[in-house]
């Protein structure tokens, strides 16, 4: 029997081609397979390219986070000293860094001109500060706060509670200073260099913005006003950022403990007896009375558990300098390290000193 020999069909095969080279005979050739996947070398190398990139990249975008923020703090404090202006204008006066012991500070005082009408619609200038309300004690107002700090807490710690981050030189703990729940502030007015006790109150608080004569019921009559700036309204400090130290202790509207801030080579003894307790954790191992701080927020290994120099009026969370408002309503940046002795002459609404902006 003759058995034919049937061409068979082509076969159905994945990666690869068929050839025919007549009857019963075929050829396989096997296609050529690509890679598709990137070697462990291949992929470590782009990390590392991309880790590069980024250490790279973050300094440049917090430096720009950096900018907006102070660009926002600046804007706050135009808004204050707009304020003041309009109070100025309104009652021929400069505001009082405190009504009275107890009353409500310049903070409290322009209220009304920072468009913060619920407020101060709420509130009664006639008393007492722990006297008011919670929704005027209570009710943040941004303009008050600088956005490059942390805030663990929008309002004061009060005696009974430890402000976090702050020791004193011996490394004890320092509690609040308030005895009252109010709102944090992270600028206060400036009022005195305290370089001397001798010549009279004027002599002593001889800032833009300083405590009032007193009226019978509760009234005031500020000691100050715009044409009483002979050293120059651009030339003298009136409001600026306070120090993390100054804005924990005490709410930015309670007058019981927030007469003015200091900032100068004041003498010694007078600062001492114008604070709490006799300066309470204040560093006191150098001898200037207002001085700048120096450590941004002032957390632990930064210098602060030392005691050094960090629980001053002043101070401000932007890198290397402090945001500051002039009488004449502008805002400026000055150096943290500039000199104490020119800016006292800054301070002084009178003290006839011929030192240049340029020199802060």
């Amino acid at each position: 029997m003759r058995v034919g020999i049937l061409s068979p069909r082509p076969l159905a095969t994945v990666g690869a081609s068929v050839e025919y080279y007549g009857e019963g005979k075929m050829q396989v050739e096997g296609r050529s397979q690509r890679r598709n996947a990137f070697t462990l070398v291949e992929l470590l190398v782009v990390i590392a390219i991309i880790g590069i990139l980024v250490a790279l990249l973050l300094p440049a975008v917090q430096a720009a986070r950096e900018a907006a923020r102070r660009s926002q703090c600046l804007n706050n404090c135009r808004q204050i000293g707009l304020a003041i202006h309009m109070y100025h204008d309104s009652t021929k006066e400069l505001p009082p860094s405190r009504m009275w012991d107890g009353g409500f500070t310049w903070a409290g005082v322009v209220l009304p001109y920072m468009e913060e009408a619920a407020i101060s619609n709420a509130a009664d200038f006639t008393r007492n500060f722990r006297d008011q309300p919670d929704l005027v004690k209570e009710t943040v107002v941004p303009t008050f706060l600088c956005p490059s700090r942390i805030h663990e807490q929008p309002l004061n710690y009060l005696k009974s509670e430890v402000i976090p981050y702050i020791q004193t030189p011996t490394g004890g703990a320092v509690n609040g200073a308030g005895s009252t729940r109010g709102i944090q502030g992270d600028y206060a007015c400036v009022s005195s260099t305290f370089r001397s006790g001798n010549g009279g109150f004027d002599h002593v608080f001889d800032g833009a913005i300083i405590l009032p004569k007193s009226l019978p019921g509760n009234r005031f009559k500020s000691r100050t006003k715009l044409s009483k700036i002979i050293d120059g309204t651009s030339k003298t400090l009136m409001v600026g950022e306070n120090s993390y130290w100054l804005a924990a202790r005490v709410s930015i509207y309670d007058g019981l403990d927030n007469p003015g801030a200091i900032l100068g080579l004041g003498a010694l003894s007078r600062v001492k007896s114008a604070l709490p307790d006799g300066g309470r954790g204040v560093d006191f191992s150098r001898r200037e009375g207002g001085s700048v701080s120096q450590v941004p927020k002032q957390y632990p290994g930064e210098g602060c558990e030392s005691g050094a120099g960090c629980n001053a009026w002043f101070g401000g969370d932007h890198p290397g300098v402090l945001i500051t408002t002039l009488c004449d309503g502008s805002t400026r940046t000055i150096q943290k390290d500039a000199d104490l002795a020119i800016l006292e002459c800054f301070v002084t609404r009178a003290g006839e000193e011929t030192y240049s902006l340029e020199d802060l």
